[in-house]
C-alpha cells in the first residue's frame, strides 16, 4: 500500500490554506484526487487543480499525479459556469411623468405584491423566467410548510391583479379563459415539480388554496372549499407533465412505464414506484457525463477501495458518485438483500447509512433522530406513566429499568419499548433478545426473521454484548453500539433499500418518520395523531 501523504491546499489567496491528509497515499489519477478534494472540503462549484512547479516557481495546471509528492502544495481554481444561452433580462426605466415611457405604471394604490413591483420615480420591470429543466432536476427539496404561488407571465399577472381589484370592489369572481388558465396551471405545476413529481391529494389541495389566497378573484362559487376545481385541474396537469417527462426519459417516470413492468403487472396503475416516505431524491439523474456503464465501473472500483484501511474519504466519494446508479438498482430491480449486500458492501456501514439517508431525504439521520427523541423523552414518559390497564402495567415494568441504571442508551431503549407498547404493538416481535450461551438457537431464529433487531446479552448483564440489524434473515449490521442505534440504522436502511415499514411495528415507525424526523407529517394515523396532540399539549 502507498505511504500516507499530506497536501497543502490553497483556496484563493495564500491566507486560506488547508491540510488534506491522504491515509492511502496519493491517488493514481488526477480525477481521483479531484474527487477526494471535492468530497473532503464539500466543494459545490466546479474547479481545477494546480500545483507549484519547481522550475518556474508558479502554479501550473495539474495533468499528472507524478508532478506532486508528499507535502506538495496545490491550488483550487474555480471554473466559472456559463450557460450556453444566456438569459436576457430587459430593464426599462419608467419616467414618472410618463412622457417618454413605453410602459404604463399601475395605480399607486396597487399592493406591493402586484405584478413585479410597485410604481416609483424609477421603477425597474423585469421578467422572471420559470425554473429551467437544466437546473431543476438536480436541486430538489422537501415539500414546503407554506406553498408560495410563483409569479406568472407579465400579461397574466397584469390581468389577475386587475380582476383582484374588481373582486375587492364588488365581489365579482373571475373565470379565466383557456389560455390564461393554462398559463396559471403551467406555472403552478413547474413550481410543484421542484418538490415532487407525484403530488399527494393534500399537496394539490394546499396549492389550490394558496392560489385562491394569492388571487381571491379565482375563487369558485358552488365549491365547498372554493378551490375544488383548481385542485382537480392541478391533478390532471401534473399527470400530463409526467407523461411528457416519461417521453423525455425521466428515470422516476420511466420506471413506471408499461414496458418496465414485470410479468403480470400489465396495467399502468399496477405497482406504481414512487416516493411514499417523503423521499426527495427517489430516483435521481446520473451525474453529468456519466452513464450506467461508467458508474458500474465505479462500483467495481469501490469493491477494491473498501478493502483498504483508512480509506473512508475515497469510499464516501465513490458512494456519492454512484448514488443514482444504486437507487435505480434498488427501485427498478428490487434485488434480494444478500445479493445487494454483496454488490454494495460499503452501504452497510453506519457512516454510509447516515450519508445515504441524507442523500435521499436531505435531512440528517442519527443526529436528528437522537435529538428529537431526547427532546420528547420527558413528555413521553409522562404520557406513558398515565396509561392504565394491562398496557400501563407493561409500560411501568419497562420504565422501572431506568431507575436501576443511569445509562442514556438504556433510558432511550426503555422509552422506545414503551412507545411500542403504547401504540398497541408487541416489542418482542421486533427486538429479539438472546443469551450469549445460546448462540445456536439465536442463529436459527435470526435466519427466520424478516426484519428486526437482535440483542445478545450475558446473563445478568444489562449492557448488550452485541446488537445487530436483520433483514430477510441476513445480518446486515452487527456490533452496533446500542439498541437505539440499531433502531436508527434499521430506519435508515428502510429508506436506503426502499423497503416498507415492518407490519408488526408500522405505527411505531410512522411515529419515527412523521413526528421525530418530521418527514411528511401532514396525514397521520389516528393513534399517532392522538399521541401528537398529547405531546404538544
Amino acid at each position: 500500500m502507498a505511504s500516507p501523504a499530506v497536501l497543502r491546499i490553497i483556496f484563493g489567496d495564500e491566507s486560506d490554506a488547508r491540510k488534506l491528509t491522504l491515509d492511502s497515499g496519493i491517488p493514481s489519477a488526477v480525477e481521483e484526487l479531484h474527487l477526494l478534494v471535492k468530497t473532503f472540503f464539500q466543494l459545490k462549484e466546479d474547479f481545477r487543480l494546480q500545483y507549484m512547479d519547481t522550475d518556474f516557481n508558479e502554479f501550473m495546471n495539474l495533468t499528472s499525479v507524478s508532478e506532486i509528492k508528499n507535502k506538495s502544495t496545490l491550488k483550487v481554481v474555480y471554473i466559472p459556469v456559463f450557460s450556453p444561452v444566456e438569459p436576457c433580462i430587459t430593464l426599462y426605466t419608467v419616467d414618472s411623468s410618463g412622457e417618454h415611457s413605453s410602459t404604463t405604471c399601475l395605480d399607486p394604490e396597487t399592493p406591493a405584491s402586484s405584478i413585479d413591483s410597485s410604481c416609483s420615480d424609477d421603477t425597474l420591470f423585469t421578467s422572471t423566467p420559470h425554473s429551467s429543466p437544466e437546473t431543476q432536476p438536480s436541486k430538489l427539496s422537501s415539500w414546503p410548510k407554506v406553498f408560495v404561488v410563483p409569479k406568472f407571465t407579465y400579461d397574466a399577472e397584469f390581468e389577475l391583479q386587475d380582476k383582484n381589484r374588481e373582486f375587492e370592489t364588488n365581489g365579482t369572481y373571475f373565470n379565466p379563459g383557456p389560455k390564461l388558465k393554462g398559463v396559471i396551471l403551467d406555472g403552478l405545476a413547474q413550481e410543484m415539480l421542484k418538490y415532487t413529481k407525484y403530488p399527494k391529494d393534500y399537496q394539490c389541495e394546499e396549492v389550490a388554496a394558496a392560489l385562491t389566497r394569492a388571487h381571491p378573484c379565482l375563487g369558485q362559487l358552488g365549491s365547498k372549499t372554493g378551490f375544488w376545481g383548481w385542485k382537480q385541474s392541478l391533478k390532471y396537469k401534473m399527470q400530463n407533465y409526467r407523461t411528457k417527462l416519461g417521453r423525455l426519459g425521466d428515470p422516476e417516470i420511466r420506471v413506471n412505464s408499461l414496458k418496465h413492468k414485470r410479468e403480470g403487472q400489465g396495467k399502468a396503475a399496477a405497482n406504481i414506484k414512487k416516493a411514499r416516505k417523503a423521499e426527495v431524491y427517489y430516483i435521481p439523474l446520473h451525474p453529468k457525463g456519466e452513464t450506467t456503464e461508467s458508474l458500474e465501473s465505479e462500483r467495481m472500483a469501490l469493491l477494491s477501495e473498501i478493502k483498504k484501511r483508512d480509506n473512508e474519504v475515497m469510499v464516501k466519494a465513490k458512494m456519492e458518485k454512484t448514488f443514482s446508479h444504486r437507487r435505480r438498482e434498488v427501485v427498478e430491480q428490487r434485488p434480494m438483500i444478500e445479493e445487494f449486500k454483496n454488490r454494495w458492501p460499503a452501504l452497510f456501514q453506519q457512516s454510509e447509512i447516515n450519508e445515504e439517508f441524507l442523500r435521499i431525504t436531505t435531512k440528517p439521520l442519527q443526529s436528528k433522530f437522537m435529538s428529537q427523541l431526547d427532546h420528547f423523552s420527558h413528555k413521553l414518559m409522562q404520557i406513558f406513566k398515565s396509561k392504565g390497564g394491562v398496557k400501563g402495567q407493561r409500560i411501568k415494568e419497562v420504565l422501572a429499568k431506568i431507575d436501576l441504571c443511569d445509562d442514556i442508551d438504556i433510558r432511550r431503549e426503555c422509552i422506545l419499548r414503551s412507545l411500542v407498547i403504547y401504540l398497541n404493538e408487541d416489542p418482542d416481535t421486533f427486538f429479539k433478545e438472546y443469551l450469549a450461551s445460546a448462540t445456536e438457537d439465536a442463529e436459527r431464529d435470526i435466519a427466520l426473521t424478516v426484519m428486526g433487531i437482535y440483542i445478545i446479552r450475558r446473563d445478568g448483564d444489562r449492557q448488550p454484548e452485541d446488537v445487530g440489524v436483520v433483514i430477510e434473515g441476513i445480518k446486515v449490521l452487527s456490533n452496533v453500539d446500542s439498541v437505539i442505534m440499531g433502531v436508527i440504522m434499521m430506519f435508515g436502511l428502510i429508506y436506503a433499500l426502499d423497503l416498507s415499514f415492518p407490519d408488526n411495528l408500522k405505527y411505531t415507525f410512522e411515529f419515527f418518520q412523521k413526528i421525530l424526523m418530521n418527514l411528511d407529517g401532514h396525514k397521520l394515523n389516528t393513534k399517532i395523531q392522538q399521541l401528537k396532540i398529547k405531546l404538544f399539549a
